[in-house]
């Protein structure tokens, strides 16, 4: 048998890190000391809600005045500051959990799926101090931060009694454990810990204002605005009290019904409405029924159960309809130029309705001129108008498979700002000068008229590249060669190109699923795509040489620790990953093009992505790290995003001025800015919440549609896996499920192997790795949870060459002698003792294994929580070695 190389060896010279794989924000909840909230911002100076020590999630932002490839300043490491008090943390946490699971919570400890909840008896609530009813938080009307005795100051919920400081939004997100987590709209601050019995106080989604003093304490939490106003869950009743469950995959909550209805069975689905009573508190809530849907939740209820949960809107108010409906095109401004000459195209998806962009590629000696024309929103929607109240509240539309919910009337983005062919439309147009290499020359901004020569689709477009892209006399052949020539420039500087499957959804006029289908991307695609980059880069430059008050997309880059685990997931993955300090982009964009049809693609570009910071909307100039950017906004679809509305409305000031030549006067200037930065926070919330609405729904499609594939076979492919099981891909419907690690084969216990990104059968060496196709059947679909699992029909594959030479035999027997005899006993039907007793999870009464004793020789079978202390202290001696 060959040698191996020892895995302790091979870490040290290959791995990029030793340090363990940080924990995700509910994992690491258990961590947070017990202190308040504590928030370092941008110049470095701390805030401290309370007393107490930190508990922050987000890493340091990083230094203004620093290059992208300086060294950062190094502080404490945040896993190092914890360890002194983490074994007092975690008993403290533990004692939430199990406060959580001795509460009175209406079916809280039954099993997820029973239609029937069970009470569990309780002690008398004499003999928990501090303890109330569920119900009844009348004694709980105030915010007490962490870490403060209870009979020592508390914080009133509502407006602060003194003058604050400074005020922060913040949204409430809660975790089906009871804890929950301030997410601040102002990126400068952590997210913030909050205990059980303070979560308690609010609602799941929950808009709050945060009140601290020059010291940095809270003065007040101040709810203001309720995310949820109606909601869809299950029906339970315990004697004289009717409560709707809502649970989903991260959150529960609990609604007292204000009155019963007959009509309504134990495990119905309904349809309720929600009222608040903020003096009262958290308790003052009950809900209403609205709709009764019966014991299976129909596909037609989805789009309106989605709309409660993330507050999002179809129907426009009759005054904003009434005023789309009023406006006319009018073609009277002098300073409208006219570009009706240029034969402009629009390309978008077949099923398209609204057109907010054309573009036109002309080649002028060795020059490229793009157009880039955009439906001009900001000439109907003015400030302070019905409309624009209404499409600041929505902050985007949001697209569902069933229909879209536009930000604004039908009248405007169906038709007077839709790009429809052969019909004049005022526009905003760019018009960028592009040499030979793709470098800009000139840009000009201007209003203007066109008239659209063409509506094209992606698949008419890519089909005619195909049959005439060489032709240079074809129509469209500079729009090709300038797409060509701005893709490579912008890969060349290291933007980061991921090309992620998306799902095509088609569902019938019920809402049911008709099938999934992965969607394909071609060079139509990416050709629209790189001139709306070109476009959003060219006006974003425009307004920074005129220093007008902005809105400007940013994309900060991942913190340090974020690559670090990446980097060793791409280890275990084995793709070698070296990333460049000074150019870390570029490093990145290259393990993209790297990973193309890699086993492990989908899995690491997934990772990737999530180890980036989000992109949000700010008033202050900073990069685009996914794009390499150095200066970025929206500015080519204000038919459907707020923030490209404003930005019309600031290059539209900036024409008055140039006209004037005059610059903008101070006072004015101090009041966009200080507009500009609090819609930019808003709008990133709302575009929060629209994806995860986006993402829900498709989520929920995918559900309905596999409860048609409960119990049959379907093929799939890995494409991702952590100690809990492996996550395949279906191949047809284009659905995502989760194989449990118990369910990876019933003949078989299986350990997952992190170093080499694979589960290994314990007996019989079979493998499953990433890349690996699959045959799995499906064991659930919840519609509740939205959870898919599945369970696996054929093993994954034969074992390795290396796993499949025989093993040395143990002291004392026969290792393949003893493999021989217990396989003939399965032949015929019976189980050994050993087999018997591993299937129930059990072992022998002495701890030791059948045919082996172990002052004889034999190997003493360790228990889960025996093998787990040896491999701690294994571990614990290697740190120590290294």
């Amino acid at each position: 048998m060959k040698n191996r190389p020892n895995r302790d060896n091979r870490s040290k010279s290959k791995r990029p890190s030793e340090d363990r794989p940080e924990k995700n924000r509910s994992e690491r909840a258990s961590d947070r000391s017990s202190g308040a909230f504590s928030f370092k911002d941008r110049s470095g100076k701390v805030h401290t809600f309370g007393s107490g020590g930190a508990g922050g999630r987000r890493e340091e932002p990083r230094n203004e005045s620093h290059d992208r490839g300086a060294p950062r300043k190094q502080g404490r490491d945040r896993n190092e500051s914890r360890s002194e008090s983490r074994e007092g943390n975690r008993d403290r946490h533990n004692r939430f959990e199990n406060r959580d699971k001795s509460r009175e919570s209406f079916g809280r400890e039954a099993p997820r799926g029973r239609d029937e909840f069970k009470r569990r008896e309780r002690p008398d609530r004499a003999d928990r101090p501090g303890r109330s009813s569920r119900f009844n938080r009348e004694d709980r009307g105030s915010f007490r931060p962490r870490g403060r005795e209870r009979d020592s100051e508390t914080l009133p919920i509502g407006k602060p009694t003194e003058k604050a400081a400074k005020e922060l939004r913040a949204t409430i997100e809660k975790n089906a454990k009871g804890f929950a987590f301030l997410v601040f709209d102002n990126r400068d601050y952590e997210d913030a810990f909050v205990s059980p019995r303070d979560a308690d106080r609010f609602f799941h989604g929950d808009r709050v204002k945060v009140s601290i003093d020059s010291e940095g304490d809270v003065i007040g939490v101040e709810v203001i605005e309720h995310r949820f106003r109606e909601l869809v869950g299950k029906l339970h009743r315990f004697g004289k009290n009717a409560v709707v469950v809502f649970e989903r995959r991260r959150t529960r909550e609990e609604i007292r019904l204000q009155k019963d209805d007959p009509k309504a069975q134990v495990g119905d689905w309904v349809r309720i409405q929600l009222h608040y009573s903020e003096e009262e508190g958290r308790g003052g809530l009950v809900g209403e029924i609205l709709q009764i849907y019966g014991a299976t939740l129909p596909a037609s209820a989805d789009i309106s159960m989605i709309a409660a949960e993330f507050s999002v809107y179809e129907q426009h108010t009759a005054e904003a309809v009434k005023e789309a409906e009023s406006f006319r095109l009018d073609l009277s401004d002098p300073n409208r130029v006219d570009l009706l000459h240029i034969p402009f195209i629009t390309i978008d998806g077949e099923t398209a309705r609204d057109f907010d962009d054309a573009v036109y590629v002309e080649k002028e000696g060795g020059d490229y001129v793009l157009w880039v024309a955009i439906a001009d929103v900001s000439h109907y929607v003015r400030p302070d108008i019905a409309i624009d109240r209404e499409a600041f509240q929505r902050g985007t539309s949001v697209y569902f498979p069933e229909k879209a919910f536009h930000m604004l009337p039908k009248a405007l983005s169906e038709n007077l700002c839709s790009l429809r062919p052969n019909e004049k439309r005022l526009t905003m147009t760019a018009k960028i000068r592009f040499d030979s290499r793709g470098d800009k020359k000139s840009i000009e901004v201007m209003n203007s008229v066109i008239e659209s020569r063409r509506r094209a689709t992606y698949t008419e477009i890519f089909a005619e590249s195909e049959q005439h892209g060489k032709d240079k006399n074809w129509e469209y052949a500079s729009h090709l060669e300038l797409y060509r020539i701005l893709r490579k420039r912008r890969n060349s500087r290291g933007s980061i190109d991921f090309d992620l499957p998306e799902a095509d959804i088609r569902v019938d006029a019920n809402g049911e699923p008709t099938e999934i289908l992965k969607r394909s991307r071609n060079d139509a695609h990416r050709l629209i795509e790189e001139f709306m980059i070109a476009a959003n880069e060219a006006v974003t430059e425009w307004a920074l040489e005129r220093e007008l008050p902005f809105v400007y997309r940013v994309h900060e880059e991942p913190s340090e620790k974020a690559l670090e685990k990446f980097q060793e997931l791409c280890w275990h993955s084995g793709v070698e990953f070296k990333m460049d300090p000074k150019n870390v982009t570029h490093s990145l964009q290259k393990l993209v093009e790297q990973i193309m049809d890699h086993p492990a693609q989908s899995l690491l570009n997934m990772a990737l992505l999530r180890s980036m910071r989000q992109a949000h909307y700010t008033s202050t100039h900073d990069g685009h790290f996914g794009l390499a950017s150095l200066a970025y906004t929206h500015f080519t679809s204000p038919i459907r995003r707020y923030p490209d509305l404003l930005v019309h409305r600031m290059l539209k000031r900036g024409l008055e001025l140039d006209r004037a030549r005059q610059s903008m006067p101070k006072n004015e200037r101090d009041q966009h800015e200080t507009f500009l930065s609090d819609a930019s926070e808003h709008c990133s919330y709302r575009e929060r919440l629209a994806a995860e609405a986006e993402r829900e729904s498709n989520r929920l499609k995918q559900v309905r549609i596999l409860l048609k594939y409960l119990g049959k076979d379907l093929t799939g492919k890995i494409t991702g896996m952590n100690e809990k099981g492996v996550f395949v891909t279906l191949d047809d419907p284009f659905v995502e499920g989760m194989v449990p690690a118990a369910e990876l084969g019933g003949d078989d216990s299986y350990e997952f192997v992190e170093e080499r990104l694979m589960f290994v059968g314990r007996r019989r060496k079979r493998t499953f790795k990433m890349g690996d196709p699959i045959v799995v059947t499906v064991a659930k679909a919840d519609i509740e949870t939205r959870q898919i699992d599945l369970k696996v029909v054929s093993p994954a594959g034969e074992p390795s060459a290396d796993d499949r030479k025989e093993r040395p035999a143990r002291p004392g027997r026969s290792h393949r002698g003893e493999r021989s005899a217990r396989e003939d006993r399965s032949n015929r039907g019976e189980r050994s003792d050993r087999s018997d007793r591993s299937d129930r999870g059990g072992r022998t009464e002495r701890g030791g294994r059948p045919g082996g004793d172990k002052n004889k020789g034999g190997k003493r079978f360790e228990s889960n929580s025996e093998r787990g202390a040896r491999k701690g202290r294994k571990d614990h001696k290697k740190k120590r070695r290294d």
